[in-house]
């Protein structure tokens, strides 16, 4: 097994030695390049793209590079971040649900200020996700599966049939099952858990304003479980020698109804204003500190009827020294029956707005998110109704 604690530049024996003599030579190119063989062995390896960094790679591998028309951002992504809107949770409350119904209908995303968890936690939290991907290699591997645990699950990337990301992550479930604190590292136990009490608390403000944007009762979407099921998952992207190449993250949306995101002062995450399915500009999300980002996903964006938007975002891979860390909790529905169905709104459907979705339950929701394709990752299309009906 490759060990991550080396600093040599000796090649990782699942890379040719002779891709890594040529400096220009994409290893996807060279000639007997066998992607299935190097993605076994570096997923055997446990190591995490971490390991090939600490291996000294020059070249990355082939299954990590992305086809060039993933790696384009359409318009420059320089616009300025104070495009990006500011939601002040201080403001009065009708202020605050202007600016964030506003938000979420033009963008998909914003920044909270004032919204009262100490600049500290968020910290910890960020030094703690650092803190366990900067273990030894060994004590890392032990959490690597693809199986549930009821703890840390550990993993380079979640779908190795696709090209792989430039990063390493981890996700611990939260609820509706409690983890196993024994199941998570100390290292990164206290933290993890605090923090997604914390940002339970942020997204039910959050989601009352929302719901108040939409014009229904400020309960009305922390009543359709959006609370009850959540996940928190810690990014960790290392330096990439060859950036242009790959990317941390690929263009997504999220398929949750909402995401609580925090970051490191190492930038990289973009995000596109327009339709997810067409062009639009890139603008960068730099970090703000102390600003906790909010982004709306696709069952939000459903359920409200398309008044919302699930905005696409990707990542760049990270071409500096210090690693990027960013820490999400994602906010799903929690009632997972089959007799639960979830769509638009039956306020927001009328003879002017008929439903623009289908209903659907959270077992068609995860079939649909896990036959995603590489390209843009989203699921609204699954259910997108080709006549919109009155009746929702």
């Amino acid at each position: 097994m490759a060990t991550t604690g080396s600093t040599t530049s000796s090649t990782p024996s699942f890379l040719p030695a002779e891709t890594q003599e040529k400096d220009h030579i994409a290893p996807s190119a060279a000639a007997g390049y066998d992607r299935e063989r190097e993605l076994k062995q570096f997923s055997e390896t446990k190591a995490g793209i971490k390991g090939l960094v600490d291996a000294g790679i020059i070249n990355i591998p082939g299954f990590c590079h992305f086809p060039p028309s993933l790696r384009t951002f359409g318009t420059p992504a320089t616009k300025a971040p104070s495009s990006i809107p500011i939601v002040d949770l201080s403001l009065p409350r009708p202020r605050a649900v202007e600016l964030a119904a506003a938000a979420a209908r033009e963008w998909g995303f914003f920044q909270v200020t004032n919204h009262g968890i100490p600049f500290d936690e968020i910290s910890a939290v960020i030094s703690a996700v650092q803190a366990f991907n900067e273990l030894p290699a060994e004590i890392k591997a032990a959490y690597n599966t693809r199986e549930e645990t009821g703890g840390l699950i550990f993993n380079s990337n979640f779908t190795p049939s696709r090209a792989a990301s430039w990063r390493d992550n981890f996700r611990v479930g939260t609820s509706p099952r409690p983890p196993n604190p024994e199941k998570i590292p100390e290292v990164c136990r206290e933290e993890l858990l605090a923090w997604d009490k914390s940002a339970r608390g942020l997204a039910a403000r959050l989601m009352e304003l929302l719901s108040e944007g939409l014009g229904v009762k400020a309960e009305r979407l922390e009543g359709l479980s959006f609370l009850e099921g959540r996940a928190v998952m810690g990014n960790y992207y290392p330096y990439c020698p060859q950036p242009e190449l790959t990317l941390g993250l690929e263009g997504h949306t999220d398929p949750a109804a909402l995401t609580v995101l925090v970051q490191n002062d190492v930038g990289g995450l973009l995000i596109k204003k327009g339709n997810v399915f067409e062009g639009g500009e890139w603008f960068n999300i730099d970090p703000v500190p102390g600003a906790i980002i909010i982004n709306i996903g696709d069952i939000l964006q459903i359920v409200s009827n398309d008044e919302y938007k699930s905005a696409e975002h990707k990542v760049i891979a990270n071409p500096h020294q210090t690693p990027r860390i960013s820490v999400a909790v994602f906010c799903v529905p929690g009632k997972t029956d089959d007799s639960t169905y979830y769509g638009p709104l039956q306020e927001l459907v009328s003879k002017e707005k008929p439903a623009r979705y289908r209903q659907f339950t959270m077992r068609d929701f995860r079939r649909a998110m896990f036959a995603r394709l590489q390209g843009v990752s989203s699921v609204l299309r699954d259910f997108k109704v080709e006549e919109p009906t009155v009746s929702a």
